[in-house]
């Protein structure tokens, strides 16, 4: 007959072990997925030095824009060279006509003309020599709040 021929599904053995796909935990996900900040990678995407090694200036240069606070950064000559730059921008960027995109196309003007008069945006290291900035979002930072600044107008 016809039950001669059905085979029983197989019974369970509660002593054999299971094969369980173990699922990654947060850990193991964090670990794998490595995150890159905008400015890491416009760094190392328009920097054609990255893996050079950065070169130390022990003394920056009458053009050189310095990064920092106080007045060692204040009174160096190429950041009041910097700052008059700026204030030749200063009414177009201050204007509440201004959009943002204008605004972020003055910082990279301002950029520009530090670089074409030949200056360097630099910050200190933690070795006490000045290193050039090569994110150029981190220079044109530095000329947005320059161009911000109410000190010096």
């Amino acid at each position: 007959s016809l039950h001669h021929n059905t085979v029983a599904p197989p019974i369970p053995n509660q002593h054999a072990e299971k094969s369980v796909t173990a699922k990654p935990s947060n850990k193991d996900k964090m670990q794998k997925s490595t995150t890159v900040s905008r400015s890491q990678y416009q760094h190392a995407k328009n920097s054609s030095e990255a893996d050079a090694p950065a070169v130390g200036i022990e003394r920056p240069n009458d053009l050189d824009v310095l990064r920092g606070r106080g007045g060692l950064t204040n009174r160096h000559v190429g950041n009041m060279r910097f700052r008059d730059e700026a204030r030749k921008l200063r009414v177009a960027y201050r204007d509440q006509a201004t959009s943002r995109r204008e605004k972020y196309l003055l910082s990279k003007e301002l950029v520009k003309r530090v670089r074409e008069y030949g200056g360097r945006f630099l910050e200190m290291g933690a070795d006490g020599l000045w290193y050039e900035m090569k994110c150029e979002s981190a220079c044109r930072k530095k000329a947005s709040q320059v161009l911000r600044e109410e000190k010096w107008t």
